[in-house]
C-alpha cells in the first residue's frame, strides 16, 4: 500500500542440504518522503543445523536481540500467519488487509 513495502530475498540455494535449504528474508519497510525506514526483518536460515539456530526469528533495528516466532516447524502456512500478526502488531489493525494480500503472495522457498 501506499504507506508500506514488504521486501522478500532469498539466497542461493545450497545443493549439500536436501530439504527446505534456502535461506530468506522478509523485511517490512514503512515509505517516508525519500527514503524508506526498515520495521521488521524476519530471518530464516535452516543451513545452520545448530540446535535451534534455524528457527524463524525476527529482528527489529536499533534491537540487538533476536525475537522467536514460537514456531519449531517449516510450516509455510504457519510462517505466513506468524508474519502476519507481526506486521499487524508492529503497525495498525487497519493495514491487516493489505498486509494478508501481500503475504499470500509469497511463495515458498520449496517452490521458488
Amino acid at each position: 500500500n501506499k504507506d508500506y513495502m514488504i521486501f522478500y530475498r532469498y539466497h542461493k540455494r545450497d545443493p549439500k542440504y536436501r530439504y527446505f535449504n534456502r535461506k530468506f528474508e522478509i523485511a517490512l519497510f514503512k515509505k517516508d518522503n525519500a527514503k524508506s525506514k526498515l520495521l521488521l526483518l524476519l530471518l530464516l536460515d535452516n543451513c545452520d543445523t545448530g540446535p535451534g539456530k534455524w528457527f524463524p526469528h525476527i529482528h527489529k533495528p536499533g534491537l540487538d536481540k533476536k525475537y522467536y516466532l514460537g514456531i519449531s516447524t517449516l510450516n509455510w502456512n504457519q510462517l505466513k500467519n506468524k508474519l502476519l500478526e507481526c506486521f499487524v502488531s508492529e503497525t495498525k489493525e487497519d493495514y491487516r488487509e493489505d498486509f494478508k494480500k501481500a503475504v499470500d503472495k509469497l511463495l515458498s522457498p520449496k517452490l521458488s
